[in-house]
């Protein structure tokens, strides 16, 4: 397993001001409502072993991780690299999963269907995954009638509800404005997380299974046709009556989930180059198609170039709060680090090990070995 993940030697210890603790910590080496944070990276073998994603995770947690190139389930370009982790307490009781993204295309246009539907016939002759062409929908409705079915066959869904906090995270992610923005343009975005209960090995288990659906609308005359992607399809488990009191710890987990730029930015680059050299191919037969898979292609690379402007002003920006993260100065150094925004306080003890609480009148030192030094918040720049 040693050549799927790496833990960095980053610490974290999160006070919680809720009086349940995280279920499944109490094998870990904590304090009452404290809990230790490590960094894992999943490396990419098709690429040099190149750091592909990087998390972070309870410091006692196990953790996989894998990239597939081809692994998917559909055959979109968009979900080459297939990515999967799996983390989990040390003693199994909460598991916290992701699985690929999964994209799809449609149509308003009969005649354009039919030629995406022909298209994938024709790859399939040949070898090639299909494609999916389905209609656009929800994240609810993509959750309960796409991946239920295949993930988790015959469990009980017990509610669904919306996810405002995965869908900000995504449109930052992907250079769009908040939601309720004056412009929304021609993407839209979608999250929302389904509660399950079923039985492992004799006992009663819950779980929530999250999506953020981007749904890119492409003009094409009179109608429209639709580039659909599923991502952040994130679970986590814990026995029953223990999931809600993980509920912050489910969300700071998934705040930290990202690719590594270097190895997005050759991901997006060679999937531009699927799409286009496709794009070439299909001018020979079909313009309308020709034109889906242009426009696509530059979408990725538009989004891609939104990405690095966000990277780059992130310090700086007024909506740094949307991804998740928050800049603090450590005093003794001068020097700056961006940690969740789940916390608005922190502490640092010099042996990379920090202290985040969201309680104002907590103060580690006479509570926490060690001599800690408060962090600074760092106020946004122009």
């Amino acid at each position: 397993m040693s050549n799927r993940w790496n833990a960095m030697p980053l610490l974290f210890i999160c006070a919680i001001a809720t009086g349940a603790s995280p279920a499944g910590d109490h094998s870990d080496a904590r304090a009452d409502h404290y809990f230790r944070m490590k960094q894992v990276k999943i490396l990419d073998p098709g690429m040099n072993q190149m750091p592909a994603i990087d998390l972070m995770i309870p410091t006692a947690w196990q953790f996989r991780g894998d990239v597939r190139w081809g692994g998917s389930i559909g055959g979109c370009f968009a979900d080459a690299p297939a990515v999967s982790l799996h983390a989990e307490s040390a003693d199994g009781a909460v598991v916290f999963e992701g699985i690929p993204n999964f994209t799809w295309q449609f149509a308003d246009d009969p005649n354009t269907t039919r030629a995406l539907v022909q298209e994938n016939q024709q790859g399939t002759k040949v070898g090639l995954k299909p494609c999916p062409v389905i209609k656009p929908m929800r994240a609810a409705e993509f959750l309960q009638q796409l991946v239920m079915p295949k993930f988790r066959t015959g469990k009980r869904i017990v509610s669904v509800e919306q996810l405002p906090e995965f869908e900000q995270m995504v449109r930052q992610r992907i250079g769009l404005p908040p939601v309720g923005s004056a412009q929304q343009g021609p993407i839209r975005t979608d999250a929302a997380r389904v509660r399950l209960e079923y039985d492992v090995d004799g006992k009663t288990v819950e779980e929530w299974f999250a999506a953020a659906l981007v749904v890119r609308i492409i003009p094409a005359g009179p109608s429209n046709s639709y580039d659909c992607h599923a991502i952040m399809l994130l679970s986590m488990r814990a026995p029953k009556g223990q999931l809600d009191g993980n509920d912050k710890l489910f969300k700071l987990i998934a705040s930290t989930v990202r690719r590594e730029p270097k190895w997005g930015a050759q991901v997006d680059s060679q999937i531009s180059m699927l799409y286009q050299k496709k794009r070439e191919e299909e001018a020979k037969r079909s313009a309308i198609l020709a034109a889906f898979q242009q426009h696509v292609a530059d979408t990725i690379n538009d989004v891609t170039a939104n990405q690095m402007r966000g990277a780059n002003a992130s310090a700086f920006a007024a909506d740094q709060n949307i991804r998740g993260v928050q800049t603090f100065r450590d005093p003794t150094t001068g020097g700056t680090l961006e940690l969740s925004n789940l916390y608005d306080h922190a502490w640092l003890n010099g042996t990379n090990e920090y202290v985040m609480s969201d309680e104002p009148n907590f103060n580690p030192n006479g509570h926490l070995n060690g001599s800690w030094t408060s962090l600074q918040p760092v106020r946004p720049q122009p």
